[in-house]
């Protein structure tokens, strides 16, 4: 679902009056997004981060968290993108930074990413003092394979096998929902051990998940920071290949 600003509302694109009829033959011409170099972040990006930054409020001079949002956010981790009206205040933002250029497909991948990001951000933060959502000035902080990797070593004298499998079933899925599926059983495991994750990052993986190239590139990412331990020749990565 696509927002559209009328007057000083936002309204999802084809519920006022007056939208206008789709093409004929139900063709929409969508335009790719535009490249741009890794230490430039999408204007969509930016406004998620300051959404993000949003939640984390003062109290008393002391830093607390917007618990009212999160809970917001976190009845949207087992709903669809865009079916949880509580949540449409911090999606909206995101959507409308959008460039007209990029399409109707592109945006919609954007509120994808959004709404399952903020929806794990917001069952990962609670009861959380310290932020779960890290990331830095000048490069990206933990991508979920460096997460991963953390919670491993934190499981290594209990069950760090199950982590892998999840990890692993993660990193392989084809869609973005199954991506997400897998991810909401590593979430509570990461709140539990107090592991954050780059949450910007995270939703730029999650829109870029149905590009098949773009997709391997995380996946590659993913599976490097997690660092294997190759289990026989075969197994051991190119040591001349570098981070994506």
């Amino acid at each position: 679902m696509a927002f559209r600003r009328v007057g000083r509302v936002l309204v999802p694109q084809g519920s006022e009056q007056g939208s206008p009829p789709p093409r004929p033959g139900g063709i929409t011409m969508v335009s790719p997004s535009p490249a741009r170099s890794k230490a430039e972040p999408a204007r969509w990006q930016s406004e998620l981060a300051n959404v993000l930054d949003g939640f984390v409020i003062r109290r008393a001079g002391e830093p607390d968290y917007d618990r009212a949002g999160l809970a917001s956010c976190r009845r949207g981790l087992s709903k669809k993108p865009m079916t949880e009206p509580a949540m449409y205040q911090y999606i909206a933002p995101v959507s409308l930074s959008v460039p007209r250029h990029w399409g109707a497909q592109a945006q919609a991948r954007v509120e994808a990413a959004t709404h399952y990001t903020l929806a794990m951000y917001g069952f990962h933060q609670q009861s959380q003092d310290r932020r779960m959502h890290q990331t830095f000035s000048q490069h990206h902080g933990p991508s979920v394979g460096a997460a991963a990797s953390r919670l491993h070593q934190a499981l290594k004298s209990n069950t760090p096998e199950g982590v892998d499998r999840r990890f692993l079933a993660a990193m392989t899925a084809d869609s973005v929902e199954e991506v997400v599926g897998h991810l909401r059983v590593l979430v509570p495991q990461l709140r539990q051990h107090a592991i954050p994750l780059d949450y910007i990052v995270l939703a730029d993986d999650l829109f870029n998940w149905p590009d098949s190239q773009r997709r391997a590139r995380a996946r590659r990412r993913w599976g490097l920071d997690y660092r294997w331990v190759p289990s026989d020749e075969a197994d051991k990565p190119d040591s001349t290949q570098s981070h994506a």
